[in-house]
């Protein structure tokens, strides 16, 4: 039986987020349909429009729900559609026209990301170049968000972050019309840490009401 390249590389993130990713905080990936894997599966009720994958993590805190757009990135167009995790992924599920569904109970969704193959090498892309963020002056913001406060990484794939931070302008345009703020970014290796699966992402923080990005290992 044929494999669809999506779903192929669904089971390469799911391999990899299952070996790589902190003791116990992945608690369990979900395809969005029936899977070569035999693995678990969620549902949408609503509008049947759903992302490729959802992960259950602990934080050490709580468990949350992460949807994953997963894109082929053997055509740059592929990723630079995976823009719809805001216009329609997003929007559906703030204006409560889709709901997600596990052991036919509702279950919130905390952010929604986008992921490729290339995630597991650090970026979305086809082989991109790759800046160290730590090779400018000490006075640049790249330098001090990667070094000082690290929340992102210290290599970036270039196209990977100016893709992002288009997101992040996108979503930034919308995102205080709504009570609930999901969390929006992207799923990498950290290649500073044997490759293993980090969340770059922009973040409501609920108690001191603010917005901020994260770099966040799972």
């Amino acid at each position: 039986m044929s494999i669809k390249p999506e779903r192929k590389i669904e089971i390469i993130l799911w391999d990899w987020l299952m070996a790589k990713s902190k003791p116990n905080n992945i608690v369990n990936i979900y395809f969005n349909s029936k899977n070569e894997l035999g693995w678990k599966t969620f549902s949408v009720k609503g509008i049947q429009k759903k992302p490729d994958l959802l992960i259950k993590i602990f934080d050490g805190y709580r468990k949350s729900f992460f949807a994953i757009e997963v894109k082929d990135n053997s055509q740059s167009k592929n990723i630079l559609m995976g823009s719809k995790i805001i216009d329609l992924y997003y929007q559906n599920y703030i204006n409560k026209k889709t709901e997600y569904i596990i052991n036919n109970n509702i279950v919130p969704i905390e952010g929604f990301l986008i992921a490729s193959q290339g995630s597991k090498k650090g970026f979305l892309f086809n082989e991109e170049e790759v800046t160290d963020n730590w090779s400018t002056q000490t006075s640049s913001s790249k330098y001090q968000a990667s070094k000082k406060y690290k929340i992102i990484p210290r290599y970036e794939g270039k196209r990977t972050f100016e893709f992002i931070r288009f997101i992040w302008e996108i979503y930034g345009k919308i995102r205080n019309n709504f009570e609930e703020k999901p969390s929006i970014g992207i799923l990498i290796a950290n290649t500073e840490d044997n490759n293993k699966p980090y969340m770059m992402i922009t973040h409501f923080n609920k108690n001191k009401r603010r917005w901020s990005q994260r770099w966040w290992s799972l």
